[in-house]
């Protein structure tokens, strides 16, 4: 006899079918609310040159996300992070210099399952010695407008393996709800692969000394005794050697007084500039001393009391800074006067990062050798064992400045 399916059957089947298909959908719905989700990042961070940090936030971020880290040889490793405030950090030590790396980052879904956000992601380890590397450098940036993203975007097509900002990051007062727009949102094209090392400006610490900079991102801890941790900082990237200082004065916002720059922060500078072997050795900071636009030299003279004779002592190649929002570059300075190619330090105020320009002096000081105040720009600079040329380009790609700073090769 042929099986038959009763009336109230008919009925059930169909109402199952819309049921089971609501709890789908609402499931899939409430999973994708509740799911943390990408905010702002990631950004990756260099404590220390066998060091990554991965840094990201994301909404609704209560709840553990991991991270993957691939080395060069194919292995992975996974780690659980734990967020505060939304905000999650992954760190992988043992990095070997000069050497590709990826990360991933995953989110907790429905039924325990993880939901990949981001990457796979790719991060070069710092350059080996003996190895050449590519750095941008500019400052005064943090505004949140569209010539800020386009010198953003055109930094990341140099495909450089460093970023040092001279500082204002955050316009108009370092605040951290100015974060997303003015800093993130522009320079995203760069966060995701290149570390991002940057120094306090004026404006930055604007709000609590700085503390949201300082906050935000994870800096070398390796600073003055005595002093906050993150403030000044050096690092080493292939045969270089960078030292990042906070340049503002307790008396104007910051915490550090000129007397303790002279007497306690130089002396640091002058050991750690001293015990290394860098080939190439630069600084930067906010406040430039030789300048010839809005801001004068004066509001860099405790800088320049404190620290000009220990670049000098100790073969500083390059100082870059920022506050004047356009670009100038030095001819060789030394004991206060112009010397030689070769014989002295360059100083490069590279501030014209998107904040509204400034004019340069008319006449120009007579120690610059170039500058341009018509254009948003940024420097890039090649590093090699017997060379570094530095490039100023403009907001259109096209290059400004160019000249070369060069040592005989080592015996």
């Amino acid at each position: 006899m042929p099986w038959k399916v009763n009336s109230m059957s008919r009925k059930i089947a169909p109402f199952a079918v819309i049921v089971v298909s609501t709890l789908c959908v609402a499931g899939y719905k409430y999973d994708e609310r509740t799911r943390p989700k990408l905010i702002l990042g990631p950004m990756v961070q260099m404590p220390a040159p066998d060091q990554l940090a991965v840094v990201w936030t994301a909404q609704a971020g209560g709840s553990t996300a991991w991270i993957r880290f691939t080395r060069p040889d194919g292995s992975a490793t996974e780690q659980a992070v734990e967020p505060a405030d939304g905000r999650y950090v992954g760190e992988l030590g043992g990095l070997e210099l000069g050497k590709a790396y990826q990360y991933e980052l995953f989110n907790a879904g429905m039924f325990g399952r993880r939901v990949r956000i981001a990457g796979p992601l790719d991060y070069k380890s710092p350059a080996a010695p003996g190895t050449a590397f590519r750095f941008v450098a500019f400052g005064d940036s943090g505004v949140g407008g569209n010539s800020q993203s386009l010198v953003a975007n055109l930094m990341a097509a140099q495909k450089p393996n460093l970023v040092i900002h001279t500082g204002d990051l955050i316009y108009p007062a370092g605040a951290k709800q100015d974060y997303p727009l003015n800093f993130y949102e522009p320079n995203r094209s760069l966060l995701a692969h290149v570390p991002f090392m940057a120094t306090l400006g004026n404006h930055d610490v604007a709000t609590d000394k700085g503390a949201p900079l300082l906050a935000e991102f994870i800096l070398p801890r390796n600073g003055p005794p005595g002093f906050e941790a993150e403030r000044n900082y050096y690092f080493d990237f292939g045969d270089a050697r960078f030292v990042a200082l906070d340049s503002n004065q307790s008396s104007q916002g910051g915490v550090i007084s000129a007397e303790q720059m002279a007497t306690q922060i130089a002396p640091w500078v002058r050991s750690i500039l001293t015990d290394c072997n860098a080939r190439w050795k630069f600084a930067y900071f906010h406040h430039p001393y030789y300048t010839g636009s809005s801001h004068g030299p004066k509001g860099g003279e405790h800088m320049k009391r404190a620290f000009a004779q220990v670049f000098e002592d100790c073969g500083v190649d390059a100082v870059f800074c920022g506050h004047n929002h356009l670009y100038e570059r030095t001819a060789p300075m030394k004991a206060d006067k112009m010397v030689a190619d070769g014989e002295g330090v360059v100083y490069i105020t590279t501030g014209a990062g998107g904040a509204q320009r400034y004019p340069e002096a008319n006449p120009p000081p007579p120690f610059l050798r170039t500058y341009n105040d018509r254009v948003f720009s940024f420097t890039c600079v090649d590093v090699s064992p017997d060379r570094v040329r530095i490039r100023q380009l403009d907001e259109n790609g096209s290059q400004i400045d160019d000249f070369e700073i060069r040592k005989p090769a080592k015996n």
